[in-house]
């Protein structure tokens, strides 16, 4: 394992044929809408659900094979599919995700472009940390609140350089790992975006958590 992985954009991963494939199906899940929404533009997939799409399933096996090989390891999990389809909005750009920030449940996620991604298009913005060993700090140290205080934002001063668009082609794939400081991109009006993020995650990277009857039991012992 690359224990100081940040990010890669891996070019041509899948053929320009099969994301145009993938595209059309991506437009028929939407419509259908037999899957689980999570948000307006998000539908999540899990691995039940894959099961029952072929091209998914087949690309699920490309991308976390392609995974393994960069970071060396062979323990990814994965955990979901997520079809994103984005259109410009008014949201408030001064506040999360459109500012550096980390996840706090570690992952390693795959970003798949199903068409050209230019800057117009508000691709994930990436950067390298100063420090990885701080941000893993901050990042075991955020309380279940961390969203609403916004604890999770990253400052200028834990960055090496300003985080940059990742522009892509049509079948480009972007890998990082969710300690990288990344924030989501402005799209501009009249542009859109579409593309699948699959989420994995290694054992090492989960969050310890405790019932209250384990907390008991552990506080008998002493």
């Amino acid at each position: 394992m690359i224990n100081n992985f940040a990010f890669i954009k891996e070019e041509k991963v899948i053929s320009i044929e099969l994301a145009n494939r993938i595209l059309l199906r991506f437009d028929e899940i939407y419509e259908k809408n037999n899957y689980t929404k999570i948000a307006p533009n998000i539908i999540k997939l899990q691995e039940s659900d894959i099961i029952k799409e072929p091209l998914l399933s087949d690309l699920l096996h490309k991308i976390k094979k392609k995974f393994e090989l960069i970071l060396k390891t062979s323990d990814l999990i994965f955990l979901q599919l997520w079809l994103v389809s984005s259109k410009s909005n008014n949201s408030n750009k001064n506040t999360l995700p459109y500012i550096p920030h980390i996840d706090r449940d570690r992952r390693q996620k795959a970003m798949v472009y199903l068409h050209d991604l230019d800057i117009e298009h508000g691709p994930i913005h990436l950067g390298k940390p100063k420090n990885t060993n701080e941000i893993e700090q901050i990042r075991k140290k955020l309380p279940k609140e961390f969203q609403k205080k916004g604890l999770n934002t990253i400052d200028k001063e834990h960055l090496e350089s300003d985080l940059i668009p990742i522009i892509g082609k049509t079948g480009d794939v972007v890998f990082f790992d969710t300690n990288t400081p990344h924030k989501a991109g402005i799209i501009k009006d009249n542009y859109h975006r579409k593309i699948l993020r699959f989420d994995f995650q290694r054992p090492c990277h989960k969050l310890k958590t405790y019932s209250l009857e384990n907390l008991i039991n552990k506080l008998k012992v002493f």
